[in-house]
């Protein structure tokens, strides 16, 4: 297998970095893979914890939800006013009276934030497109000390606007039961899309992850699409490489 770098993603977080490694995870910081030479520390999960490799075959609370529908979960975070914008409030909005977020809004999100990187004077910024229709911004070069302070801080300013909208889109893409842990959202996507056999069970990946020894093609582009859906961003040495500056 190619070498490969790994982040969970952190939406509307910033940058993670990574360095090269053979088959191998790499520190889960935030949401885009830097090449910049770092040295490996433990995957963190999307809400910033960061998983005991011990642990990380583990599946707690098997079976349980984030919420009790989309909408509920979608309530709540338009009543989070202090994580979510008042553009992030108005799509998920639309998002209630239609059922989900739209391809519209959810494509327009991510146009967005590319644009306002590029207005923020980056050469590219490039979005990989899963075959199940989500983006995820390609791994970037490393700059300098001072380059890098003004793109973590623009990454967030662009990036306030994408957190809620890509979240609920990804849920309904990724994990429409709902399910609050990573490893059974990703194994049940595997399963609704054919990818696996029904054999496969959620441990059974928690287990590969921790020991970095797959039985799934992790480069496979559905099987990326399923864990980008459910905060699990890989990138691997064939991937675009953004060169910012």
């Amino acid at each position: 297998m190619s070498a490969v770098f790994i982040c969970t993603l952190l939406l509307g977080g910033t940058g993670c970095a990574g360095s090269e490694m053979d088959a191998a995870e790499k520190p889960d910081l935030n949401n885009h893979s830097q090449m910049d030479g770092s040295t490996s520390a433990p995957e963190k999960d999307d809400a910033g914890d960061t998983e005991d490799s011990n642990d990380i075959s583990a599946v707690p609370g098997e079976g349980s939800r984030l919420a009790g529908s989309l909408d509920e979960y979608i309530d709540a975070l338009i009543a989070d006013t202090e994580w979510t914008t008042e553009y992030e409030r108005e799509v998920l909005e639309r998002a209630k009276a239609n059922g989900g977020v739209s391809v519209t809004d959810y494509e327009q999100t991510w146009s967005r934030y590319k644009q306002c990187m590029l207005d923020k004077g980056y050469k590219e910024i490039i979005l990989i497109k899963y075959p199940n229709g989500l983006y995820h911004e390609a791994p970037y070069q490393e700059g300098t000390a001072r380059q890098m302070a003004k793109h973590d801080k623009d990454m967030q300013t662009c990036m306030a606007d994408v957190g809620a909208v890509a979240q609920v889109y990804q849920m309904q893409i990724g994990n429409p039961t709902l399910f609050s842990d990573k490893n059974e959202a990703i194994v049940d996507c595997f399963r609704r899309n054919n990818l696996v056999p029904l054999t496969y069970t959620a441990q059974q990946y928690a287990q590969e992850r921790a020991e970095g020894e797959y039985t799934i093609d992790r480069q496979d582009m559905e099987i990326r699409g399923c864990e980008v859906a459910n905060g699990l961003f890989a990138s691997y040495v064939d991937d675009p490489v953004e060169q910012l500056w």
